[in-house]
């Protein structure tokens, strides 16, 4: 009897003590679910308060591009009437045009410059002249340029070493070119960019389709697209006046946040919109948009500003007008490309 009772006293003891664990385990794993339960919550909670970032579209008040707000001036320079071109062809043969160039790893646009260059330069006086300074090239250019035998070459190297922004370099080198053509006797001065030069004859002379004494700075369009406005600057103060890359940048980080992609679609792309090559002449305080013609009276005591911030033109062409009075239109019939 005591045998059994032992045995029965054992096995009781051993439920009990399963019971208690199995208990205990309930306990533990409920716990643990509450600690995991309470950590999604605090989570959830946390995602929720924390606000997710998200940008505003930019819309500008006006869609139209900066020549369609732009108010057109009475006194536009007047068309002349020449009896035929072969007039207007001998009243250039009377003028003295000096072409300046900047280049720099040029090699594969050489041969296109010259098949467009050169029978612009052959409509002015025998003596005008086509100069270009290259600088740093690690190319063919040079070899390419000096196998051109028509062209006044100049070479500078290691100018990249000391003026590390690029439109403070090409400011460098129209100073030098323009330095040197005021050194020689002439009218005009062409200031044109190498790459994607393509204007032909009855382009370029649309220019003077217009009475020279009421212009004094024809700057360039381009058929696809009119991309050149860093360089611009409106007569008017409220349309574009301003460093349009600094609008951007300005716009991009104040609040609420816009969009980087609306901002640059509504500043820089609405503003680049073809203008129509019958649309007329635009005045304006600065522009390029790839080659300029330059009354040669009209840049006296001016030359390009080094360790200016923006586009390399605008202090140049605020200096044209303000010391020479200088007139200065974009010419949408002057296409060089």
């Amino acid at each position: 009897m005591n045998r059994i009772f032992r045995r029965k006293k054992l096995l009781l003891t051993c439920l009990i003590i399963y019971l208690i664990w199995l208990i205990t385990q309930r306990i533990l794993d409920k716990r643990k679910n509450d600690l995991l339960l309470n950590e999604v919550v605090s989570i959830s909670i946390h995602q929720e308060s924390v606000p997710t970032i998200s940008c505003v579209p930019y819309v500008a008040s006006d869609n139209r591009s900066f020549f369609e707000r732009e108010s057109r001036p009475l006194n536009l320079p007047r068309r002349v009437s020449y009896a035929s071109d072969d007039e207007l062809f001998r009243y250039l043969r009377s003028i003295r045009l000096i072409t300046l160039v900047c280049a720099r790893n040029v090699e594969k646009y050489v041969d296109q410059f010259r098949k467009h260059i050169e029978p612009i330069v052959d409509l002015f006086h025998p003596t005008s002249s086509i100069h270009i300074l290259q600088s740093d090239s690690t190319d063919g250019t040079l070899v390419k340029l000096y196998q051109w035998s028509r062209a006044q070459i100049y070479s500078r190297f290691y100018i990249d070493r000391s003026i590390q922004l690029r439109h403070n370099r090409i400011a460098h080198c129209r100073n030098e070119l323009l330095n040197r053509a005021r050194q020689l006797t002439s009218d005009y001065i062409f200031f044109v960019d190498f790459d994607g030069f393509t204007s032909n004859i009855s382009s370029f002379i649309s220019n003077f389709r217009y009475h020279t004494d009421d212009w004094s700075v024809m700057t360039a369009s381009a058929s696809s697209s009119y991309y050149d406005i860093w360089a611009l600057r409106t007569l008017s103060d409220e349309i574009l006046n301003f460093d349009i890359w600094r609008k951007v940048r300005d716009l991009q980080n104040i609040q609420p946040k816009y969009c980087p992609e609306s901002v640059v679609d509504q500043i820089v792309t609405l503003n680049q919109k073809a203008i129509p090559s019958h649309y007329g002449l635009i005045e304006v305080r600065s522009a390029f948009g790839g080659a300029g013609i330059y009354k040669m009276s009209a840049t006296i005591g001016c030359n390009y500003t080094l360790n200016y911030e923006g586009c390399e033109h605008v202090p140049f062409h605020l200096c044209l007008r303000e010391k020479n009075q200088a007139r200065i239109f974009i010419n949408p019939e002057f296409l060089i490309s």
